[in-house]
């Protein structure tokens, strides 16, 4: 080195530490008063720059990719967790992303992605909605009944995201179609203009945004009479 300069290209912090330049020749050794190197590192807590999507709506069986970035100096690792359970192992934890693969989903649950670092330690909830067909509305009743209507009842226990029922019915053993009645909001409906002692089966049937689930058991009345089975 001729010049006495010293450049220090890409500084890391083990670059810290006390310096001096020392002159050498024939007559001697010199050295020069020393100065300190103090090597600022950039420190920034985790924060995500890809979150996981808040909400994935799936079908029943299907499959799933959740996806998680989060930056940070240091670079935090990142894991995945269902409630309490650790899904990433500790041996195992990825720095900066991690994507978990939910292979065959059967329900709906709530997935934490947390990026941790020894400056903090953020999460963020992923929700996974298992997205399925109505169950079979429970309980149809008949009441109210003349010679042209008939009143049905039923219950319902099963997800509530509903959109309708619809009423299916037509002369019990008739070799014939259906009838239909769609679009129903409440569990109650007066199905009218039926022949008159006639004896009907009736089925009640419930939709979502997916489609239509099974039908309920069959109830079955004759029009004109006071009860009905």
């Amino acid at each position: 080195m001729e010049t006495g300069f010293l450049q220090i290209e890409n500084s890391r912090e083990e670059d810290q530490g006390k310096y001096e330049c020392v002159a050498e020749n024939s007559m001697g050794t010199e050295h020069s008063k020393a100065t300190n190197l103090y090597v600022k590192v950039r420190r920034v807590p985790p924060t995500f720059s890809r979150p996981p999507e808040t909400i994935s709506e799936v079908m029943l069986g299907s499959n799933l990719n959740l996806s998680c970035i989060a930056v940070g100096s240091p670079m935090p690792h990142v894991k995945w967790m269902k409630g309490s359970e650790d899904l990433t192992p500790e041996n195992e934890m990825p720095i900066g992303r991690n994507v978990l693969q939910l292979i065959n989903i059967q329900e709906s649950a709530n997935y934490t992605c947390i990026a941790a670092s020894t400056l903090g330690q953020i999460d963020s909830v992923s929700v996974v909605k298992v997205q399925s067909l109505p169950t079979a509305p429970t309980d149809v009743q008949i009441s109210e009944v003349t010679a042209t209507s008939v009143r049905l009842e039923w219950s319902y226990k099963g997800p509530e995201d509903l959109q309708y029922y619809v009423i299916q019915y037509k002369p019990k053993n008739a070799n014939q179609a259906f009838s239909e009645i769609s679009g129903i909001i409440t569990m109650y409906y007066v199905v009218r203009a039926l022949s008159p002692y006639t004896e009907y089966e009736f089925y009640v049937i419930a939709v979502n945004n997916i489609g239509r689930g099974p039908p309920s058991a069959p109830a079955t009345c004759t029009t004109g009479e006071t009860k009905c089975a």
